[in-house]
């Protein structure tokens, strides 16, 4: 199977971006994790903020799969 340079960089770029979502929403459960468990109130706001910021990558991340098609 023969592939030109564009679909070849296509699917390496689907295959970075389908990487980074997972990782992003693993790193957001995560936080989402500590901030429930978290007694410490400022402790949990500062995960809560991460997992939020994280949310915010993933739709990121999710629009730039939306442009590759």
């Amino acid at each position: 199977m023969n592939l030109n340079e564009a679909e070849t960089k296509k699917i390496l770029d689907e295959g970075m971006l389908t990487r980074s979502l997972i990782e992003n929403e693993v790193a957001m459960k995560k936080c989402q994790h500590y901030s429930e468990v978290a007694s410490d109130p400022t402790i949990k706001a500062f995960f809560k903020d991460q997992a939020k910021g994280l949310e915010d990558v993933m739709g990121y991340i999710k629009s730039g799969f939306s442009n590759l098609k």
